[in-house]
């Protein structure tokens, strides 16, 4: 069985496979075998035109809010942001706010079982494109230009790890594996902690906001696990080349979209929160 991923949709995915492979030939009448029905399996290709399809859904979503928010914020005398149309600033906030909690609730149902349907990864994808259009149009009202460096960013870190697994300069080991999914489980748990305090009213100084100081714990946490997710998509790429290689059935290449889309857009966000951290005020 492949190394475990640190994305639960790619590991659920996985374990399913194993299961349905170890099941065994059913037994008809008389004893006689019946054959297993064959499946058309999935390619490497499968999840790729799967990725950029749910990528597009997330970038139309969000342009939707960024326009939204970039038309509701203008400039005071001091030249900072200031919100001068705020029906349309809390429509989009609204919309984000939405795509926040549906993202939310899709990633929980990963942990149990993996994304196959392709609607689920398209509502996700959205959800999260609504959230992220809206949020990266204030960071790039504050500080022009981030939003872009954020993109680029990504896509590079992304195509560095890429080019690292497909020339086996880094591989996936129970080790590594062990080490990235108990990491993923710390973070995820220190996000919720994070967003139940705010949502109690409580900073809990884990994460800067636009405009504050950032403490030596803040940069500790933004770096880590700005880290984390860009290491991450070696377990990905693995868990995907043994799917492929072990011919799963083609409708878990939509959960190896699902697992690409979602690190992708978790790696943007830190990457913007990280360069938000070097401008400074």
């Amino acid at each position: 069985m492949a190394m475990q991923s640190r994305n639960s949709s790619l590991r659920n995915m996985v374990k399913t496979q194993y299961n349905e492979q170890h099941m065994g030939a059913a037994y008809g009448p008389y004893g006689q075998m019946t054959q297993a029905p064959q499946v058309e399996t999935m390619r490497i290709d499968d999840v790729i035109i799967r990725t950029v399809a749910l990528v597009a859904a997330t970038f139309v979503a969000a342009i939707l809010t960024y326009s939204m928010v970039n038309n509701a914020i203008g400039t005071d005398a001091l030249g900072d942001p200031v919100v001068i149309d705020s029906e349309a600033f809390s429509t989009a906030m609204l919309l984000g706010g939405v795509g926040m909690f549906v993202g939310l609730g899709v990633i929980i149902f990963s942990m149990f079982k993996p994304i196959t349907n392709p609607f689920v990864a398209f509502v996700y994808a959205i959800g999260q494109g609504l959230l992220l259009g809206g949020v990266s149009a204030f960071f790039e009202a504050r500080w022009p230009g981030i939003v872009v460096n954020a993109l680029l960013a990504t896509i590079l870190v992304f195509g560095g790890m890429l080019a690292l697994y497909k020339f086996r300069i880094l591989k996936n080991s129970p080790i590594f594996a062990k080490v990235m999914v108990g990491a993923g489980f710390g973070i995820f748990g220190l996000m919720m902690v994070n967003l139940i305090g705010s949502f109690a009213g409580f900073d809990l100084g884990l994460f800067a906001g636009p405009g504050e100081s950032v403490s030596a714990l803040q940069w500790i946490i933004a770096i880590g696990i700005t880290l984390w997710a860009a290491f991450s998509f070696i377990l990905d790429f693995d868990m995907i080349e043994y799917s492929a290689n072990n011919g799963a059935p083609k409708k878990y290449a939509w959960a190896g979209a699902f697992g690409l889309t979602a690190g992708l857009i978790f790696l943007y966000w830190n990457l913007l929160r990280l360069l938000s951290y070097f401008q400074g005020d």
